[in-house]
């Protein structure tokens, strides 16, 4: 597979967010039916399983074999790469005698994702910081555009969503979304909160102040929720509790996150 070939399939399938995995021959003892270079790149199908997308390490069982080990990789979040060695015996279907030893690298185009529940200061302060987090954030509020506060930039590589009840976005975020609630409504942030403790997102934080999160924990209690539940909720948010400005929250803000996103996620 020329370089451009499988550079450009990568891209594509980055494009579509399909999780892939690339295996290379790296090594062969004896012969074999693919020489050092020889590729293949694979796919997971939404069904379950892998397909092959492009090239060949040589077909049969060991391409087989190679396909069922790429797909297990697939399963973890994280990118993942490693070598396997693997004898040219009749477990592979071949009879060659020698060895290969393939390696592994695999893509799960998992998108950071941050949903922001509210689109204040601090919330636009924060999307703004989107690209240096390397992902798509999104503000939810339940204002009209022209009632936010301040006024939206007419320039921003974020979006927003204006509904009526934002709680009710929360059912829809994906799994892997980090969520941060800071509307412009005490009684809002509560609502969307309890909704949002009952779904392991990565990241469930709140804007306030140590009494806020003492009157919420105290309200989130008497409607049932456990210590270990409200416990998900980090309150105040950030690495920094030193500083009230908009853009140092939101900076400190970022550092938090970031650090979530790089965290290797239970498999």
């Amino acid at each position: 597979m020329h370089a451009q070939t499988w550079i450009e399939t990568l891209n594509r399938l980055r494009a579509a967010e399909r999780p892939c995995a690339m295996v290379v021959v790296t090594e062969l003892a004896g012969s074999g039916p693919r020489e050092p270079g020889a590729r293949m790149i694979v796919a997971l199908r939404p069904e379950g399983g892998v397909e092959l997308i492009e090239g060949t390490i040589g077909g049969g069982r060991l391409e087989l074999s190679a396909m069922e080990h790429a797909a297990e990789l697939l399963q973890r979040p994280q990118p993942t790469s490693e070598s396997v060695a693997y004898p040219l015996a009749e477990k592979t279907g071949q009879c060659c005698g020698g060895k290969v030893v393939l390696f592994y690298e695999t893509f799960p185009w998992s998108r950071r994702r941050i949903a922001i529940f509210g689109a204040g200061h601090v919330a636009q302060a924060l999307a703004g910081l989107g690209s240096y987090l390397s992902a798509q954030v999104r503000l939810i509020d339940a204002r009209e555009e022209a009632a936010i506060v301040p006024a939206l930039p007419a320039q921003r590589d974020w979006t927003i969503l204006c509904v009526d009840h934002p709680e009710e976005e929360i059912d829809s975020l994906p799994a892997e979304t980090l969520v941060i609630v800071m509307t412009h409504d005490h009684a809002l942030d509560l609502e969307i909160v309890a909704r949002a403790i009952r779904r392991d997102f990565p990241y469930l934080g709140l804007i306030g102040s140590e009494r806020k999160w003492a009157r919420f924990q105290a309200r989130l209690a008497q409607r049932g929720f456990q210590p270990e539940e409200i416990a998900k909720v980090r309150c105040p948010i950030g690495l920094s509790k030193h500083s009230k400005e908009p853009k140092a929250i939101a900076i400190s803000a970022a550092a938090e996150l970031l650090e979530v996103f790089e965290r290797p996620r239970p498999r």
